[in-house]
Order: structure tokens, then sequence, then C-alpha cells
């Protein structure tokens, strides 16, 4: 018997599906830092059973669950999942006691691996699919200052020619979803701004889409559910050159 394999890797941003059959029930994961463990919910939709395997890395797309190191386990890390079943899976922090205390959020990533069952005894020349989901997972200290839902309004804009500075104080992640901007009687956008990491800053080209005023100057975030918020683009500053 001929088997082959071919992996399918994607990114979630706004769906929860992890392939055609298995769905998770988040889109990102966010974990307290004094939480002992937190649940996720696996579902299988198909007619079939499902082989999962479940690992969490630093960033490495490409790390094997194996060579990962990071503070947490995952249990099951292997599991089956028959037709039509959902399976909880329990994400372990593993730190010290002694481990120094986390001043901003840290961000990993769980990866969610599908395989569909081997065919029958016989059956030859086998395409068999494995579909790979990595959704973001942050660690959250719980004494961070300020709230997560106030963070957007403290980035700090700056424009110059045709570039956008943005500037992130304080100690979350934020992930950008779009940001627009009337300037020089056009409308500018950038619709696949970068996450931007705690304390640090980033430069956005925008490009021109069309007469300014069509839409109001402002950028769009996602929250810890993944859901768009908007918000206003103000005040922007422009910088000498």
């Amino acid at each position: 018997m001929n088997i082959r394999v071919l992996l399918v890797t994607a990114s979630l941003l706004a769906s929860t599906q992890t392939s055609a059959d298995v769905v998770i029930d988040r889109t990102r994961v966010v974990y307290p830092q004094q939480a002992r463990e937190m649940t996720l919910s696996l579902t299988n939709e198909a007619l079939e059973p499902r082989l999962v395997q479940v690992w969490i890395d630093a960033g490495d797309a490409m790390a094997r669950p194996e060579s990962s190191d990071v503070p947490f386990l995952v249990v099951p890390p292997l599991l089956r999942v028959e037709a039509g079943a959902g399976q909880a899976l329990r994400l372990i922090h593993t730190s010290e006691p002694d481990q120094p205390r986390l001043t901003t959020e840290s961000l990993y990533w769980l990866n969610v691996l599908v395989i569909r069952p081997a065919p029958p005894a016989g059956e030859s020349n086998h395409l068999s699919l494995a579909f790979r989901t990595r959704i973001k997972l942050f660690l959250r200290p719980e004494s961070l200052p300020g709230a997560v839902e106030d963070a957007p309004a403290a980035l700090r804009w700056t424009w110059q020619g045709r570039s956008l500075h943005v500037s992130n104080p304080g100690d979350y992640f934020i992930t950008l979803s779009s940001v627009v901007l009337n300037r020089e009687g056009r409308t500018w956008r950038n619709d696949l701004p970068p996450m931007l990491t705690p304390r640090s800053s980033a430069t956005l080209t925008l490009t021109a889409a069309g007469p300014a005023g069509q839409v109001e100057d402002q950028f769009t975030t996602l929250d810890d559910n993944g859901a768009s918020l908007s918000h206003a683009l103000a005040p922007v500053e422009t910088a000498a050159e």
C-alpha cells in the first residue's frame, strides 16, 4: 500500500475551524499566569474518527512537538476523536515557583494536527491529508497595570510621509486587523498590519484606497474572543521631515 501524506498548515484569524472536520472552541487562548490549568474543547464533525496531535511552540512553526521547549503541557497530546464526538484538552502551565515574575504578556502557539485514518487494507495510492492549525496562546500575568480592553487607546500614532508609525507602550499584545487614515485628499489604508508586541513600535505602509472622507480615521483590533473592535485613530501627528 502506497500512502502519501500531505500536510496543510493554517493560522486562524476569524474562524474556529481547525480542518474540514475538527473544530476548536476558540480562535485564540488567553492563559492567566496564576491558573493551574485551563480546558479547551475539540469537536469532530466528520462521519468517521479523526486522529489529533496537539502541542505548543514558542514561535518556531517548524519545531517538532518533542523538541518544543515551552512551560506548558497538553493533556492528552495525542488522541482519537470519534465521529460526532467532543474531546476536552487540558493546558497546564508548568512554571517553577522561583521563576521570575513576568512583567509583560508572552506569546506561544497552540498546534492542532488533524490526520484522517488509514484507508482499508489493500487500498493503494492513497493520499492522506493532515491539517495543522496554529492559534495564538497568550500567557497573561495577573499583575499587569491597566486593563487589556484599554490597551488600544494607549497606542501612539505618528504620520510621516505616507507611512504611519505606531508605538505600543503597554504590556499587552495588540492584534491590529486594519488601519484607515484620511490625508492629502485621499483615504489610505493597510488591511494586513502587524501584531504589536508589548513595549514595541512598528511602521505601517499605507496604500491609497479612494477619495478622502469615505471612511473615518480608525483602526480595528481583535479582542480576547477574536471579535473585531473599531477605534478612533486620533490624534495623528505629522512628524517633521
